[in-house]
């Protein structure tokens, strides 16, 4: 599904080394929406130069998978300048889609696809795998009505959240309550 396009972009993104030396070149389009600052580019690949598979983050119609999606509405939320997302995440994307094809994949470091990805998003950020603890902080979270740095944090240590869990409590702030009581269920 493609946003309300307000701008188009379609050429070659080219991937150099540190020293300017032409590593590939991929031809993409590039779709801005309406909500711009406010939104994250789409990005799709042009050509079969990757095969189009999840496995390598990219779906069937060529559209790239840069972050999980909670990663994107704080990104979205905080505003992204096109000149930033084109210097971070092109480069990012396609020499690690690279070294995935012809290096050494065991080297990678990747989010995991679909509820795999969310719970190991939540792990992350949370530093923990106990599900309690997980679950805990979650529910927490959504019964608050607003984030008060000098409360109990909600994974339940008695600790503030702002020496805590703060700035993940502000990240999931962009996120929809109603996906964080569905991931809930991802951990009971």
């Amino acid at each position: 599904m493609f946003p309300i396009i307000n701008h188009l972009f379609s050429g070659n993104f080219y991937l150099i080394t540190s020293e300017g030396q032409l590593i590939e070149v991929f031809e993409i389009e590039m779709f801005i929406g309406s909500d711009y600052p406010n939104d994250f580019p789409v990005v799709k690949l042009i050509g079969n130069m990757i095969e189009l598979i999840e496995d390598n983050h990219i779906s069937k119609e060529g559209i790239i998978c840069f972050d999980h999606p909670y990663v994107i509405n704080s990104i979205k939320k905080a505003g992204l300048r096109i000149y930033d997302f084109v210097n971070f995440y092109l480069p990012k994307y396609f020499s690690w889609v690279l070294v995935k094809l012809h290096g050494d994949p065991k080297v990678l470091k990747e989010w995991a696809h679909g509820n795999d990805g969310t719970k190991q998003f939540y792990q992350t950020l949370l530093g923990t795998t106990d599900n309690k603890t997980i679950v805990v902080f979650l529910k927490n979270f959504c019964n608050s009505p607003r984030i008060q740095r000098n409360e109990k944090c909600y994974c339940g240590s008695e600790k503030k959240l702002k020496l805590c869990h703060l700035m993940f409590a502000q990240y999931l702030k962009a996120t929809p309550l109603e996906y964080i009581l569905a991931d809930i269920k991802l951990f009971q």
